[in-house]
């Protein structure tokens, strides 16, 4: 799993280097006179790519955005079981929008992008790929956490999963 992990990294860079590229060029050539008619489309492409893979990012490296100013006042152990029951609902959202991603897919075959000849279900299939691949990383805390959750010296925020292997600090 450590090799999806570098993978992610390398594409995000790779994404958002494209993407600031294309729009450069689309703000350059329409300031001379010259837009483009698939830019738009394909930086959206990149975009939405770009979001889901980071998303799954942040949260194997627990950098997305959340509110604990209540939940630190509980005991650790209280704290490692709100923690456990919010990772089970995130992997329910994250089935949710794989089913419902995966049908977004299949509603958008015949449809392209504008200005190009790219399917429009390109799109579409970064929601059910990222879900999966958040599904994935959500999987593998449930995993740590368990652990956490049968011993008494560690709690979840000792144990990170870093490029998808556990690692104990």
């Amino acid at each position: 799993m450590q090799v999806i992990a570098k993978l992610e990294g390398v594409l995000t860079r790779a994404l958002l280097l494209i993407l600031v590229g294309l729009v450069f060029m689309e703000v350059v050539l329409r300031s001379i006179g010259y837009p483009t008619t698939w830019s738009v489309g394909i930086a959206q492409l990149l975009f939405i790519w770009l979001i889901f893979i980071g998303a799954n990012q942040a949260l194997r490296n627990d950098n997305h955005v959340g509110v604990d100013l209540i939940t630190e006042m509980l005991p650790k152990k209280v704290q490692q079981y709100i923690e456990f029951v919010m990772y089970l609902i995130i992997a329910l959202f994250l089935l949710g929008m794989i089913v419902y991603g995966s049908m977004m897919v299949y509603l958008n075959t015949g449809r392209i992008i504008s200005g190009t000849s790219v399917g429009y279900y390109f799109i579409t299939l970064s929601m059910p790929v990222g879900g999966l691949l958040m599904l994935m990383t959500t999987i593998q805390k449930l995993q740590v956490m368990t652990v956490g959750l049968k011993s008494k010296e560690r709690t979840p925020k000792d144990m990170k999963v870093i490029g998808q292997e556990l690692k104990v600090e």
